[in-house]
């Protein structure tokens, strides 16, 4: 499970990693070295600069992300850091698209970003809240009530943005219509993994054959639609182990399941221990991992 990096060590981009290839829950400090190439991921990607800007490239616009205005996007944007003026670091942060959907934020907020907006803090009132945010949420993690704080403290962040926030251009021309069918089979799991939804579901929604789709899809994300679809629901239950007192039975239905020991087989498949090890585990450990930057 990868989640919030204690690491206060830079990251760069790593050219190497493949397309689509998750980074989970994470929140790191990066330093604006020009990228490559551009970079998709099914995250939204939070960024905040504490001093100096950061200039980031879409396929149809350039974006400067300024000093203390909290700026987010989805991650399955092509997109790429072009460098920054006066910076020496910046924050980044990557949310999970079902733990955001789940947030149930308000709807014209979640469009502008599914819409393939890049929305921004409309000014720096909040930035020495955010600079404490951030650093905290880096150094800070450790055990189970941690965790479930960062999370409040991160939808509690977006829902203060959603009421004022502005998007970063005027240019409205990128949309995920215009992303392609593997974004909008994406979109549809991350919004129905908890349901009984099968691949032909996945596929219809692209007005594609069921095996060309899954083809597609594997060769964008480096697993099929079945096993994404698995994928998120175990990220679902890992959620439900760390933050809640429900049993493993309710929560193999609750993450779409129709049976405990299909569960428990997918779970220990992913994350090489069952269920109740992982719950175990993690509230006495603090099991949790790193991001996927280059040191």
């Amino acid at each position: 499970m990868k989640n919030i990096a204690k690491s206060e060590v830079l990251k760069t981009f790593d050219e190497r990693r493949d397309n689509f290839k998750p980074y989970g829950l994470t929140c790191e400090k990066w330093t604006p070295k020009t990228m490559m190439r551009f970079d998709r991921h099914n995250e939204i990607e939070i960024n905040f600069v504490p001093e100096g800007s950061v200039s980031y490239r879409f396929p149809n616009r350039c974006i400067e992300v300024p000093q203390g205005r909290l700026t987010l996007f989805w991650g399955l944007l092509p997109h790429r850091v072009e460098g920054g003026d006066n910076v020496s670091y910046y924050y980044v942060a990557t949310l999970p698209m079902s733990i955001f959907l789940d947030w149930e934020l308000p709807v014209e907020f979640v469009n502008d970003i599914l819409n393939g907006g890049v929305l921004m803090e409309k000014n720096q009132d909040y930035s020495k809240l955010d600079a404490i945010y951030f650093s905290n949420w880096i150094s800070n993690i450790g055990d189970k009530s941690t965790y479930k704080i960062i999370l409040l403290e991160l939808q509690s962040r977006l829902m203060r943005l959603a009421g004022r926030y502005a998007p970063c251009s005027n240019d409205d021309s990128l949309h995920v219509s215009a992303t392609g069918k593997i974004e909008e089979m994406a979109l549809y799991i991350a919004k129905n993994y908890a349901t009984d939804i099968k691949v032909e579901d996945v596929s219809g929604i692209v007005g594609l054959n069921s095996d060309y789709a899954t083809a597609m899809f594997k060769r964008a994300f480096g697993h099929t639609i079945k096993e994404h679809i698995v994928i998120e629901r175990i990220a679902h239950a890992q959620r439900k182990l760390l933050l809640t007192n429900s049993n493993i039975l309710q929560i193999s239905y609750d993450c779409g399941f129709n049976s405990v020991s299909s569960f428990n087989m997918a779970f220990k498949k992913i994350n090489g221990c069952t269920p109740r090890e992982y719950r175990r585990y993690s509230v006495s450990e603090g099991a949790f991992g790193g991001g996927e930057g280059e040191v």
